[in-house]
């Protein structure tokens, strides 16, 4: 007996509530997904210059369009064949997340007759504002990073600074930094500090910032 012939077999004419609500969360959770990716790939930037209310928003834009193509996937995946009926809210996530640009390809919002903006605009400027604030929020951390180690090379004594100097920068280093420092009326040590941290790889400096005070 086919499936017509019996109802109790038959694909579902749509989604039911419950897999709807399990499609969208799925979208979104995707959505997040591919935000963690795609952000620090386009900012070149670590995760954690990411932390943004940037993000947020681009991960919002991302879902609803994501969530958009989901539910207009599902009227397609119901269509399969009945024996994946418990998985055609899971499909349809997956389409509608991958298969995104072909749906918004034809999706637009207008305003007295005349296009806008497609979903796909609104998600690239909410790609580039989140990267342009990944990319602020690492100087940031890169800058926070370099005053912490200025910081514990200033718990040096100053002779140890100078051989640190003499050994990365030269011989006529330190006598330089000095003359510059005392030129400007600027502190020598810590002008010392600030100069040897801009020299030091981010390996070594972190091997530095383990290192407690002797």
């Amino acid at each position: 007996m086919n499936d017509a012939a019996n109802p109790a077999n038959a694909a579902p004419l749509s989604l039911a509530p419950t897999e709807f609500l399990w499609a969208i969360v799925i979208a979104a959770g995707l959505s997040l997904l591919i935000a963690c990716i795609e952000i620090p790939s386009r900012a070149k930037s670590p995760f954690r210059a990411c932390r943004n209310g940037s993000t947020v928003l681009y991960w919002l834009v991302l879902s609803f369009g994501n969530i958009v193509t989901t539910l207009l996937a599902s009227i397609v995946v119901v269509k399969l064949p009945a024996s994946l009926s418990p998985y055609y809210f899971l499909i349809a996530a997956f389409f509608g997340v991958f298969g995104f640009e072909t749906v918004l390809k034809n999706t637009n919002i207008t305003m007295f007759d005349k296009g806008v903006l497609t979903i796909q605009n609104w998600i690239e400027k909410a790609l580039n504002a989140a990267a342009a604030s990944a990319i602020d929020e690492n100087e940031k951390l890169k800058e926070d990073a370099r005053n912490l180690l200025v910081e514990k090379l200033k718990t040096l004594r100053e002779d140890e600074i100078n051989t640190r100097i003499l050994q990365r920068m030269g011989p006529d280093a330190v006598k330089k930094l000095d003359a510059e420092a005392l030129a400007s009326s600027a502190n020598s040590k810590l002008y010392k500090a600030f100069q040897l941290a801009n020299t030091l790889s981010p390996s070594e400096a972190a091997a530095l910032l383990r290192t407690k005070k002797g």
